[in-house]
């Protein structure tokens, strides 16, 4: 399954960011998923927050699923990938949850 990640960036450290998306990486590879890391599409101090969002939601909408990392709602761009994954009916899985991946999410 392609896992498309999703938390919050905009007005965090680049180093607390990062680390979070890249333990979800591990994470999902180690259960033998692929993912869509939207952080390695830049900083968001060089480009506006309408720019990434633009390039990740069509990345989104290339997934089988989405992982929102803990804290997600409190991201404007992760409730708006949330909705959109909601709305295509993918499954949904949260970092903060115990959900086993292969079961569909909580969204299901």
């Amino acid at each position: 399954m392609k896992i498309y990640i999703s938390g919050a960036i905009t007005g965090l450290e680049e180093k607390e960011y990062r680390k979070a998306f890249s333990d979800a990486c591990v994470y999902l590879t180690s259960k033998g998923h692929k993912y869509v890391d939207p952080s390695q599409l830049g900083q968001p101090e060089h480009r506006s927050w309408h720019y990434y969002m633009k390039e990740a939601i069509p990345l989104l909408c290339k997934c089988d699923a989405i992982y929102m990392l803990e804290g997600w709602y409190k991201s404007r761009g992760a409730q708006l990938e949330h909705t959109i994954a909601k709305a295509l009916d993918m499954p949904v899985f949260e970092e903060s949850r115990e959900v086993n991946l292969d079961k569909g999410g909580y969204g299901k």
